[in-house]
């Protein structure tokens, strides 16, 4: 009778772990570090960090909204760091994944919110977060930047020109 209660107590125990992590996916998000690399000698080179969130079939905006918490007080205390929630709140418009693509379309905000973003190494560290966190993914081989969906207004604002990217550039991929 015990090994009876006991084997039906392990299935249900054993049950509500599996339910449990069936809830929860694990994503990483990209992050600067001063200690993995010194002085910031490299301006682009990031490196992950293990998050759990909420399972979604939406994971390549999950993994930005955690993207945009920064580090945990962990983290930092290990040497990262990243954008600040008060940095990024109310920053993404949208996001849209496609044909091997991720196209990131900004509210205005972005420009007023993210100034270092436009500076030769700040903008390496900000875009190498984005785009590593969001590349990660093996339905995302490359990231397109847009404001309100305009991507001239985006490559502008990080001093690059017109939008680069030809048929990428289209207002519509940005929906």
């Amino acid at each position: 009778m015990k090994t009876m209660l006991l084997m039906w107590m392990v299935l249900i125990f054993s049950g509500a772990m599996f339910a449990q992590t069936a809830k929860t996916m694990t994503i990483n998000v990209y992050l600067s570090n001063e200690k993995l690399n010194p002085n910031i000698d490299d301006c682009n080179k990031v490196f992950p960090v293990t998050r759990k969130i909420p399972k979604t079939t939406a994971t390549a905006k999950a993994a930005l909204t955690e993207l945009f918490k920064g580090p945990t007080k962990a983290e930092e205390a290990k040497g990262y760091s990243g954008m600040s929630a008060a940095e990024t709140d109310g920053i993404l418009k949208s996001i849209n994944v496609k044909n091997g693509a991720a196209y990131v379309n900004f509210t205005s905000r972005v420009t007023v919110q993210m100034g270092n973003a436009t500076t030769s190494c700040g903008g390496g560290q900000y875009w190498g977060m984005f785009d590593k966190t969001l590349m990660q993914f093996p339905t995302i081989k490359k990231v397109y930047y847009a404001v309100e969906g305009n991507t001239n207004d985006f490559y502008e604002w990080v001093q690059v020109g017109e939008c680069p990217f030809g048929k990428h550039c289209a207002k519509s991929n940005f929906k």
